[in-house]
């Protein structure tokens, strides 16, 4: 080689090599490691965000599903929520007609007595199997809580703002009153 052709590929751009003629710049090793570790994060950051929008696409919609069944669920438990409690009666209502039929054919009152007590205690007693209970009221003390005044009546026998009498049973469940209990209160001895 002579001296023009050195000089004439020394004057040559540093791109030749390149057939399509484009202008690449070409990156030292280096430099392309260090472009490589600032785009990572930030590739590794959008993934994040990618799958943290779409956890929270997916946790919206669990939590409408689960806002909906719970809706259905309810209305279903409110609408046969006295299921147990009927057919714990349904008995109760046969023995009552069973009474009805016997009444016709009673030889004595008695015997129909006894019977309408039967049904009554069975009656009483499913209402205990569903924690419902009977107010007692005779002989005490008035709560205004527990019991409904009907009336006010003096009397030498029971002292003031205690039950006289007890008109209508009251009846609760658990803590709560279904039915207060109807009463007659004493206003303690006459003047």
């Amino acid at each position: 080689m002579n001296n023009e052709e050195l000089n004439s590929e020394q004057d040559l751009p540093e791109d030749v090599d390149n057939a399509n003629g484009d202008e690449t710049e070409t990156i030292p090793f280096e430099d392309a490691a260090e472009q490589a570790e600032e785009v990572s994060p930030l590739i590794v950051l959008q993934n994040q965000v990618e799958d943290l929008e779409d956890k929270l696409v997916r946790s919206h919609a669990e939590l409408a599903n689960f806002r909906r069944r719970a809706a259905v669920e309810l209305q279903q438990f409110r609408m046969y929520e006295g299921i147990n409690l009927l057919r714990d009666l349904l008995p109760v209502i046969d023995n009552l007609q069973r009474a009805a039929q016997a009444a016709e054919n009673a030889s004595s009152i008695d015997d129909l007595k006894k019977g309408v007590e039967m049904v009554t205690q069975q009656f009483v007693e499913t209402l205990g199997k569903h924690n419902v209970e009977p107010i007692h009221a005779g002989n005490e003390a008035f709560d205004p809580n527990q019991h409904e005044a009907i009336q006010q009546i003096p009397s030498a026998d029971v002292p003031a703002m205690h039950v006289l009498q007890e008109l209508e049973t009251g009846y609760k469940i658990h803590d709560r009153i279904i039915r207060p209990a109807k009463v007659i209160v004493s206003t303690g001895p006459a003047e």
